[in-house]
């Protein structure tokens, strides 16, 4: 009799675990397999438990015709707002945890971000929610743009969410905000890399809307867009990794990046800390949009650090066309065709992505020649 109660007793227990085991393989599956996921990965696991599918795209027009099923939408606006003058800034966590509740987040839901194709609004939403150290989120690669190019599944339906309550951590996570007083210090006295991310007229100071125009001194101009692949895909590491050490950024330095508002700079910080994994990287949101408005603090025009031999000028475009185009198509071919400037700008990217070494004042000038021809 004893035995049989033994028995019974770990035959019970061997059920009990394997139960056990079963029921949290589906937990474990909810988890991406990085913070930038696939098409194929999100379709397999858009029925998960504990999955909330976020569309930030700009219109709520574009939601209105087609969505990623489970998908809620979220103005993109929403997440941000004027503090202490300065017009955008990151929305403060008591109103984002608000917001995260009624689109059914807690801090323990997996949050799955898309926007269009190439676009910057998903990071920005991944920037905020390390802010809020909500860890558990990822970007789909390629957007809304490449989800439905392949054929996979769109609706038109609203997804039945429940409101919960987002609760806060005790501390936001300041490793990845920069303050305008960092943002000081490090140009003052340096220790780390400064990353300005907006097209190169904007950061020679060419272009832009501000009560100055040009970028911080000592900035670093990198283009978000060039770590994209025509697809709206995210180059490969090995790549990334080679363009932003030709910079100066290593391993062991602080990088802040910055751009206009904080949304550019956000897709550049999602790329340094979560693609490439670099450990110290901090998105100055208040940017160029706070900095510019200051008097007293130093502003530089022209090209700065971003092009060590001097001013490219659009007369420099044919040189460097003549240089670098006719390892894919003849000069011939390039007189022929008409296009507009978004045309040439396109080309143009083709041409770097086939090995085309431009940097982005050289980029911009190729463009500017062709355009104005």
């Amino acid at each position: 009799m004893k035995n049989m109660r033994f028995f019974m007793w770990r035959h019970a227990l061997g059920l009990f675990l394997v139960f056990a085991i079963l029921s949290f393989i589906p937990v474990l599956s909810q988890e991406p397999p990085s913070k930038l996921v696939s098409t194929d990965w999100l379709e397999k696991n858009l029925s998960k438990e504990n999955l909330r599918i976020i569309d930030v795209r700009g219109s709520i027009q574009d939601y209105w015709q087609g969505h990623i099923p489970q998908a809620v939408y979220f103005n993109p606006e929403a997440m941000r707002l004027a503090d202490g003058g300065v017009p955008v800034k990151l929305t403060p966590s008591e109103a984002l945890a608000i917001m995260l509740g009624k689109m059914g987040v807690n801090e323990k839901t997996m949050v799955m971000v898309y926007a269009e194709q190439g676009d910057f609004k998903a990071p920005y939403l991944i920037w905020a929610l390390d802010y809020l150290g909500h860890s558990s989120a990822a970007i789909l690669d390629g957007g809304f743009t490449k989800w439905q190019k392949e054929g996979r599944p769109v609706t038109q339906d609203y997804p039945k969410i429940n409101p919960v309550r987002y609760t806060l951590p005790s501390k936001l996570n300041q490793e990845v905000r920069a303050t305008l007083e960092e943002v000081k210090e490090l140009v003052s006295g340096g220790g780390g890399v400064l990353f300005d991310v907006r097209p190169a007229q904007m950061y020679t100071g060419e272009k832009g809307f501000w009560k100055r125009n040009g970028h911080i001194k000592g900035a670093i101009n990198h283009f978000w867009g060039e770590d994209l692949k025509d697809d709206g895909t995210w180059k490969s590491k090995e790549d990334l990794k080679a363009a932003y050490e030709k910079l100066g950024a290593t391993l062991d330095k602080l990088i802040i990046v910055s751009c206009g508002q904080g949304q550019m700079s956000a897709h550049a910080y999602f790329t340094l800390k979560h693609v490439l994994g670099y450990p110290k990287v901090k998105n100055y949101d208040g940017g160029f949009n706070e900095w510019s408005n200051i008097d007293g603090l130093p502003v530089d025009t022209g090209l700065g650090e971003s092009s060590p031999g001097g001013e490219v000028t659009t007369s420099d475009g044919e040189k460097l066309l003549k240089e670098h185009c006719t390892a894919c198509h003849s000069l011939d071919r390039v007189d022929k065709a008409k296009k507009d400037k978004a045309g040439w700008e396109k080309t143009v990217n083709q041409m770097i992505g086939n090995g085309a070494k431009l940097n982005d004042a050289e980029r911009q000038a190729v463009i500017d020649y062709l355009s104005s021809r």
